[in-house]
């Protein structure tokens, strides 16, 4: 029985007790308006998107320009002989 006693005794402690009060308000606002500064918008993206099509533009018209060489026989003549050996 000594060992409820003990218990009741802090269970009365307890409800005596005051909760501590803490204001985390101020916190929570700083990192709401953190999080809205930090938009960086699509401008990375857009100057990727922009440039890789520039590239893929001049990749193919010389690719067609090369595709036209190849399958034109008439070209074959012009085209000097690849097969000379360098060494």
């Amino acid at each position: 029985m000594d060992a409820l006693k003990i218990i009741e005794k802090l269970a009365e402690k307890a409800r005596k007790e005051a909760s501590p009060i803490s204001d985390v308000s101020q916190m929570v606002m700083l990192e709401i308006n953190a999080l809205q500064q930090d938009k960086t918008g699509l401008l990375p993206l857009e100057l990727f998107a922009g440039i890789t099509a520039v590239a893929a533009s001049i990749v193919t018209f010389f690719s067609i320009q090369a595709w036209h060489y190849i399958v034109n026989p008439l070209m074959q003549l012009f085209v000097p002989y690849q097969g000379v050996s360098l060494w």
